[in-house]
């Protein structure tokens, strides 16, 4: 089955909720694609200078601003996934929202938190690296810094995931992270990698766009600028499945999940491994 998906490169703007949403919403009616992925935080923005500052602009899931994008699914048969400040009881949460015609189909909340923006304020992840079973196929969320974990994006291998899409907000510092992780994360797992990014400046930041969607051999099959864009791209996601990679048969195979060595790895969980520093 292909899976047409489309990234929405844009730029919210910080505490402008309602002109985001409307953007947002109109991306979703207009696109030309099955599943639409927006950037981290796209419906508040991201530059922060405290909890309190940010709370106002925060929503609950469901929420008025997931109802408008499911009311969107519901006209269009289209997916999306937003990015988004969430309220729970106290606890404020970077998380990416994925949703469809029947509604609200899973929320990922961001676990690694960099020292920047609204994660210096809000609450460490606490639903792990879910997969979400839908009719698109099986797909995986991460936020941003996220990426920079390997131990992220294998978890979400190994729970099935065949599409990990990556709501972001890369500023100018983050070259390496935006122009290398996401072709490094999709060859290494054989995975389907969405990067979503936004362009813009806000709170004395500037965004590096270049949002890109890589195949599972960590190809960039179609990448964007540094402005508004939207890129689309056909993904069968069944491929990700297909782990052995044969290149020359019986001579050169290889198959990065049949080959993995487990009972080595007790350093990257288990604290009584580890190196001392």
């Amino acid at each position: 089955m292909t899976l047409r998906i489309s990234v929405v490169q844009t730029d919210p703007k910080l505490g402008a909720t309602a002109g985001n949403l409307d953007t947002m919403v109109a991306a979703v009616e207009s696109a030309d694609a099955e599943l639409v992925v927006f950037p981290e935080c796209a419906l508040s923005g991201y530059g922060f200078a405290s909890k309190d500052e940010a709370w106002p602009f925060a929503e609950l899931v469901p929420g008025p601003a997931t109802e408008r994008l499911v009311d969107a699914s519901k006209r269009t048969g289209r997916w999306s996934i937003a990015g988004m400040l969430e309220r729970d009881g106290d606890d404020l949460f970077n998380a990416a929202v994925l949703m469809g015609p029947d509604g609200v189909a899973g929320v990922y909340r961001k676990n690694h938190l960099p020292f920047l923006g609204v994660d210096r304020f809000v609450t460490q992840g606490n639903h792990g690296f879910p997969v979400f079973d839908t009719p698109l196929g099986k797909i995986g969320i991460l936020i941003c810094f996220d990426l920079s974990f390997p131990e992220a994006a294998r978890c979400l291998k190994l729970g099935g995931a065949q599409v990990i899409c990556v709501p972001t907000n890369w500023p100018m510092a983050a070259a390496v992270s935006c122009e290398h992780a996401p072709p490094v994360r999709a060859q290494e797992n054989h995975v389907w990698i969405v990067t979503a990014d936004r362009v813009g400046e806000e709170s004395g930041f500037a965004f590096r766009g270049r949002s890109r969607i890589c195949d599972p051999d960590g190809h960039v099959i179609v990448q964007a600028g540094d402005g508004l864009e939207v890129i689309t791209a056909d993904v069968d996601p069944a491929v990700a499945n297909e782990n052995r990679t044969v290149i020359v048969p019986g001579e050169y195979e290889l198959d990065r999940m049949g080959q993995r060595r487990p009972e080595y790895y007790a350093a990257i969980s288990d604290p009584d491994e580890r190196i001392s520093s």
